[in-house]
């Protein structure tokens, strides 16, 4: 999904980012996903199982789940480490900001998928995938719009050489030293940790499912 644009183009749908804003406020723009994925989420655990409890398939998708959820915290350590307490003081181009515009939603929506894959539910990654839509059409745009306006045509040239999301491995730069906040990185560390926590209860709780107890009132698939 390479979606190198130009902040013009981006521009165009600000209103319907100013429209997320207000209902949710910026810096809460994490708790827009979390509501429209949470009941999703839960409908599928409240599924009957849609495949077999030892197969081949799901081993798969558990070990893919794993390994997206280790992609996922690798990659906002490593963004968190570069763009650290000064995103909006000055424009950071290196490291994970060389290769993409937004490492951070990478990383989020590496770990959503990594959750659709241990819920092993279609459902969960069709409303993961509508989620995204609505961020890549709305949020992520309204967020660039205020950096171009801040950092005008630094930013617009950086556009120019970074996609917004899938990384470009071949535009990879950095800078031999970084500053690093360590405040920043604590907090990232805390919620990653959580995260994993969330991932471990989660298989808990999964492993229900095939009780003949549990309550299936769904069948999502």
């Amino acid at each position: 999904m390479p979606l190198l644009e130009h902040v013009s183009d981006q521009a165009k749908p600000a209103g319907a980012g100013k429209s997320v804003r207000r209902f949710f406020g910026f810096r809460r723009r994490g708790l827009l996903g979390g509501f429209l994925l949470a009941p999703c989420g839960l409908a599928a655990i409240l599924s009957e199982p849609s495949i077999s409890e030892d197969g081949w398939l799901r081993l798969f998708l558990n070990a893919t789940g794993w390994i997206l959820f280790l992609l996922s915290v690798g990659i906002r350590v490593w963004a968190t480490l570069f763009v650290g307490g000064h995103k909006d003081k000055e424009l950071q181009t290196g490291g994970p900001y060389s290769i993409c515009r937004n490492p951070l939603y990478l990383g989020s929506f590496l770990f959503a998928l990594s959750l659709s894959c241990f819920l092993e539910s279609a459902t969960f990654a069709v409303a993961l995938l509508s989620v995204f839509v609505i961020y890549s059409a709305s949020v992520v745009p309204a967020e660039e719009l205020s950096l171009e306006k801040r950092f005008e045509e630094d930013y617009r040239s950086y556009c120019l050489r970074a996609p917004r999301f899938w990384p470009r491995l071949s535009a990879f730069h950095s800078a031999p030293l970084v500053t690093v906040d360590l405040k920043r990185l604590k907090k990232e560390v805390i919620r990653l940790s959580r995260a994993a926590l969330l991932v471990v209860a989660l298989q808990s709780v999964l492993q229900l499912r095939w009780a003949s107890w549990w309550p299936h009132w769904f069948n999502l698939p």
